[in-house]
């Protein structure tokens, strides 16, 4: 889990049903068929995919599921409600942990009073448990030492619940240090869920022993877990294929767990389920909240390189052919931070003609990585006077080159990169005679803006931080913002004022939870698609981390990931998980077949329980205007909130606009696409 220990949790208020009857009324099973009128226009292929009768097996029982500390302290006072909650939103598993020292607080005395709860709730509400067995105590740490104390909290746990829990998970995220409780390692961690799979398959051998939860899928690690025979240990393989911020396509989430199976069958295991116990978008660091204090940062480092311009006019670096483009949330958030200056799309092939005296500045990808065979050009426009603003991080980390293939790739930059804009810096891991923390949570506004930068009311985590060390002579170097803790006080943003070789300015600042971070509306937007491509992969079961979103801390990914708010009223993305859990039921059996079109477009099919075939088609990379071919009446058609769509058919032919929203039709045979144009 993303905070596996936190459990201070309060919520207050109860979701009302009818909010969700109204938004589901498009995709009721009595909805009428779609009318047909109208012609389709005809354009240019984008694909006329293979028909496929043949489909993938479903996994027994629902496939849906979410995360949730309904077992822990803070959140266990409202666990009922939650429950509820899921099961109205078609949610049928919670994964929640089965903490050891929850349970044996002090050694060899045992309370299940909370866990006895959780357990009964669970199952007056119909939704099934997935425990964690998980961590150590303080007499038995790390747990993997002292095997026969936690084979004994296993023994216990197990046996007590056996009959009402079928499903057992070993551990959580063991490949990062903090969960692991010391350096991970494969062997260690295989030492451990042998002797756990053994004292389970001995309380019943029908049982189910799911691998601990990986965070990512570490190919190594999981080799390693082989090597050291592990293959036996465990009956399903479990990661965590977190994807954030980029979209599930983007960062090829099937192509990853089809590696994971073929590294599976090398070892003869290709056979075993794979679960996906954590994958989920945080929805933190909101433009509204954190805009106004980027705003008057920026506004300050404008005012300490050229005192004297009134009006900025910056170019927005955003090339939708780059590595990194622009996303929704992107987009406003740099809106939010340059609010009173006049902006510009420029791309690559503009960054070479930026002219400082109509354009002052140039705000560039929020990111580590830069174009590095643009470089030229941004010091070149720095040279002449312009200012250019980084605001993610270390600077011109990382090259960013495109290959003869199309793709880009990243490699480590050289120094001499942030030299030649005279960019100094720190980190907890370039500094060796002093103690630099890995991470600051407070901050300071530098006095001499002290009156025109208002920090937001949390502060902001700082990890790396800024110096004079670059500097030649002429330069100034202009703290803004520092980030303090009790023994250290960096440079978190900073304006470098140049009057040497270059005569502009840069202005950095480290904070990357403000590119990292997911809209609410996007968020729904994806949770449909990244379980329907995980069940395309062949994943038998997916858990959303997480149910509710804590919300205590604006700036904090772990209080934001929740498809309900800290009162458990909903995100979208709770009215996207029932449309889904509703379009395709708990034992749906997915086509075979090619799933990505040509042209970024996603057509994914299932036969329902009832008999009726469902498809779901999306392009994210997008919209565009498609021909859909369809063999077969279409009964219902509706997006991913369950709002109904009008299709204008003709002779099996619909002319329909296809994005980043899921459109789900029930009915069809078949379904084709074929491109017309861009929008």
């Amino acid at each position: 889990m993303r905070d596996s220990m936190c459990c201070g949790r309060a919520a207050a208020g109860v979701l009302g049903a009818a909010v969700f009857a109204l938004a589901l009324s498009g995709c009721r099973g009595d909805a009428p068929p779609v009318g047909a009128s109208g012609t389709a226009p005809v354009g240019a292929p984008v694909a006329v995919p293979v028909r496929v009768e043949t489909t993938i097996p479903p996994a027994v029982g629902s496939p849906y599921g979410v995360c949730a500390h309904i077992s822990r302290g803070g959140e266990h006072p409202i666990a009922q409600r939650e429950l509820a909650l899921m099961k109205e939103a078609g949610i049928e598993w919670v994964r929640t942990d089965f903490d050891w020292a929850g349970v044996e607080r002090k050694e060899g005395e045992w309370d299940f009073a909370s866990l006895d709860e959780t357990v009964a709730w669970a199952e007056a509400a119909g939704v099934q448990i997935l425990p964690i067995l998980d961590y150590d105590v303080k007499w038995a740490s790390p747990a993997y030492k002292h095997l026969d104390k936690w084979i004994t909290y296993v023994r216990q746990v197990v046996t007590r619940y056996k009959d009402r829990i079928r499903v057992w998970e070993v551990w959580n995220e063991q490949n990062l240090d903090g969960a692991w409780r010391d350096k991970p390692d494969a062997a260690n961690y295989a030492t451990l869920l042998k002797a756990t799979y053994r004292t389970i398959k001995e309380i019943d051998p029908e049982l189910t022993v799911l691998h601990g939860g990986l965070a990512g899928i570490p190919m190594d690690y999981i080799e390693g877990i082989y090597k050291a025979g592990g293959k036996d240990a465990f009956d399903a393989m479990n990661v965590h294929p977190y994807r954030y911020p980029g979209s599930p396509e983007s960062q090829k989430l099937c192509e990853d767990l089809q590696k994971l199976r073929e590294l599976m069958a090398r070892y003869s295991d290709a056979a075993k389920p794979i679960w996906i116990t954590e994958i989920g978008w945080p929805t933190h660091c909101p433009p509204a909240v954190i805009g106004p204090f980027l705003n008057s940062v920026v506004k300050a480092g404008f005012k300490a390189i050229r005192p004297e311009q009134a009006a900025w006019t910056v170019a927005v670096f955003d090339d939708p052919e780059y590595a990194r483009p622009f996303t929704p949330e992107l987009r406003a958030m740099a809106t939010a931070m340059l609010a009173g200056c006049e902006l510009k799309d420029v791309r690559l092939a503009d960054l070479a003609g930026l002219d400082p005296t109509t354009t002052q500045a140039l705000l560039m990808s929020p990111e580590e990585g830069f174009p590095a065979d643009h470089f030229d050009a941004i010091e070149d426009f720095v040279r002449q006077g312009g200012t250019v603003i980084l605001w993610a991080g270390v600077p011109l980390y990382y090259e960013v080159r495109r290959g003869a293939d199309g793709t880009w790739a990243r490699s480590s930059a050289a120094e001499t990169y942030r030299e030649r804009l005279h960019i100094g810096w720190e980190a907890w891991w370039t500094v060796k005679d002093r103690k630099i923390p890995e991470e600051v949570k407070g901050a300071e506004v530098a006095p001499e803006w002290k009156d025109s930068i208002v920090l937001p009311s949390k502060p902001m985590q700082s990890t790396r931080f800024f110096t004079d060390k670059a500097l030649k002579p002429g330069d100034r170097f202009v703290p803004l913002v520092y980030g303090t803790d009790k023994t250290y006080k960096g440079v978190a943003a900073a304006a470098y004022t140049l009057n040497s070789d270059l005569k502009g300015g840069v202005i950095v600042m480290s904070y990357q939870q403000a590119t990292n971070f997911t809209l609410p509306e996007r968020q729904a937007l994806v949770l449909p698609r990244a379980y329907l491509l995980a069940l395309q992969a062949g994943v038998d079961r997916m858990f959303w981390y997480e149910f509710q979103a804590v919300e205590e801390d604006p700036f904090y990914n772990e209080h934001h990931f929740g498809i309900v708010h800290k009162d458990l009223s909903p995100k979208p993305a709770y009215t996207a998980m029932q449309v889904l859990s509703r379009a395709r039921p708990a034992g749906s059996a997915n086509f075979a077949g090619a799933w990505r079109l040509a042209e970024g477009v996603c057509r994914i099919g299932w036969l329902r329980p009832d008999g009726r075939k469902a498809w779901a088609v999306w392009r994210a990379d997008g919209a565009r205007l498609c021909r859909l071919t369809l063999r077969g009446a279409v009964a219902e058609a509706f997006d991913h909130l369950g709002t109904p769509v009008a299709l204008d058919v003709r002779d099996g032919v619909a002319a329909v606009t296809l994005n980043d929203a899921v459109l789900y039709l029930v009915g069809p045979d078949d379904v084709t696409v074929e491109g017309v144009k861009d929008e």
